[in-house]
């Protein structure tokens, strides 16, 4: 029987997107190094390499086809290198791939807080945030309870349920009025984005007129950070500003409304997902900022020194000093 070899799907994911989709219609914007996709303009690609960023996804040019395009694997095979050879081995059953659906956008319907934020200080206690900074948002109504969960029933209508306690953060327009909120289980690993969030309004800490941010893909990252600030030398100035996740429109917005910022620390996580984001907004901004040379930008790359992520940074390190304070009181004794 006919299969696919090792090679020939290697083949397939060899060859140059770029060329592909401009031979297929696609339209692309050239930004430096890489180009972006008319449709979808957090898409962006390199070679035969693609990133989504308000997806969170990527891959290869075989992927391309299978996740964005909805093609089966073996009609994406025959697309990029022709018909399977004949080896005597049995067909690879096909991965199961759908295409890609994009929502529309629909009002925000924010969580229903809950009667107290009890759970939710014991919680980010827990993760090492200072209290301090949880309350000054809480009162902010940036971070928030909710016990409760949006469902849509068999007629369509959206109906409140019980759900275990959760931490809400809120992300703001300028005028103050919610327009993103996600929500982060206390007791487990969920977490979602509200019905009809904008991640152009991810959560932030904003800090006065400060000429600086640091951007980080959660709000707990950017908690942690605002918490290790306040450790020795440590304390400066900052907006710190959640992507919530990778995308980078909530970046791309901030810069827009904070023209005095000329310092951006990108803060992502330190793994393969972080870092490739990373290098793909700092070239989004790179392209972005040379038309304006008078801005006077200048990016950092500062990942977490320790860990995954800046709440494993933060937790380290309040670990490390328990331990040497309760090492100089032996001392003491």
């Amino acid at each position: 029987m006919s299969r696919y070899s090792k090679e020939q799907i290697e083949q397939a994911n060899n060859v140059d997107l770029v060329e592909y989709l401009q031979s297929h219609g696609y339209e692309l914007t050239r930004e430096s190094l890489q180009y972006k996709l008319a449709e979808h303009d957090s898409l962006y690609i390199r070679g035969n390499q693609w990133y989504w960023f308000s997806q969170g996804k990527g891959g290869k040019t075989l992927n391309f086809l299978i996740d964005y395009e909805g093609k089966t694997f073996l009609d994406a095979m025959r697309e990029l290198v022709g018909e399977p050879v004949e080896i005597g081995e049995s067909t690879p059953k096909e991965p199961g791939s759908k295409p890609v659906e994009i929502k529309a956008a629909k009002e925000l319907k924010l969580p229903v807080p809950a009667p107290d934020n009890n759970a939710v200080y014991q919680y980010l206690k827990s993760r090492g945030i200072g209290a301090r900074k949880v309350k000054k948002c809480i009162d902010e109504g940036t971070i928030y309870q909710t016990n409760m969960f949006w469902m849509q029933n068999e007629n369509g209508e959206l109906e409140a349920r019980q759900c275990p306690p959760a931490v809400v953060f809120v992300g703001k327009d300028e005028d103050g009025v919610a327009r993103y909120a996600c929500t982060r289980s206390i007791t487990g690993d969920g977490k979602h984005d509200a019905i009809g969030s904008d991640k152009a309004y991810a959560f932030m800490i904003p800090d006065g007129n400060s000429k600086a941010v640091w951007v980080f893909e959660s709000a707990i990252d950017a908690l942690s950070h605002a918490t290790l600030s306040n450790y020795g030398k440590n304390h400066y100035s900052a907006h710190r500003l959640s992507l919530g996740g990778l995308s980078p429109n909530a970046l791309m917005r901030f810069l827009d409304t904070h023209p005095d910022v000329i310092y951006i620390n990108l803060a992502l996580d330190n793994d393969a997902q972080g870092r490739a984001a990373t290098e793909n907004i700092t070239a989004m901004l790179e392209q972005r900022f040379a038309a304006t040379p008078e801005k006077g930008y200048q990016i950092y790359d500062h990942p977490p020194l320790v860990g995954k992520d800046y709440n494993d940074d933060l937790i380290y390190r309040q670990q490390q000093f328990r331990e040497k304070m309760k090492s100089d009181q032996g001392q003491e004794r």
